[in-house]
């Protein structure tokens, strides 16, 4: 009688502290949905700072998880370019960048702060921004052949 009890009272509370224990699924995701290989960066705010990480390569027909966090905000910004070189007479090959300057390397980075990329051993890239709406879990931008 008294292990009934306990398990009457027990179980409901670790239930509850699993379920409060299980780690957030929210993520932003970048697809290929294009014929060729791409690289692409990630650029977001952070408290004060603005961020920017890279490179994701990616396959045709494949995503990548580029933030595992809670999207906690509207806005977000990407860069990609894809890997292929075009052959002669062939149009050049497809680049997603836009208006808002972020900091990126050559390899895998992470940068904090937007401000003289050049001076800090950076180069500036420009990037392109994605609206995720208000208040989403997850987002997945997807790269397709003739969008820019």
């Amino acid at each position: 009688m008294l292990r009934n009890k306990f398990l009457i009272t027990v179980l409901p509370v670790l239930g509850l502290l699993l379920a409060l224990g299980q780690p957030a699924h929210a993520a932003f995701l970048f697809c290929n949905k294009t014929q060729t290989v791409i690289e692409a960066a990630f650029g977001y705010r952070e408290q004060l700072d603005w961020v920017s990480e890279g490179w994701w390569q990616l396959q045709p027909g494949l995503c990548a998880r580029v933030y595992g966090k809670p999207l906690n905000q509207r806005f977000y910004f990407y860069y990609a370019r894809a890997l292929a070189q075009p052959r002669p007479g062939e149009r050049p090959p497809m680049n997603w960048s836009g208006k808002y300057a972020l900091c990126a390397d050559n390899k895998a980075f992470k940068v904090v702060g937007d401000q003289d990329c050049e001076t800090r051993g950076y180069r500036t890239l420009y990037f392109q921004q994605a609206d995720v709406g208000q208040n989403q879990r997850d987002y997945t931008l997807n790269f397709e052949d003739g969008s820019r």
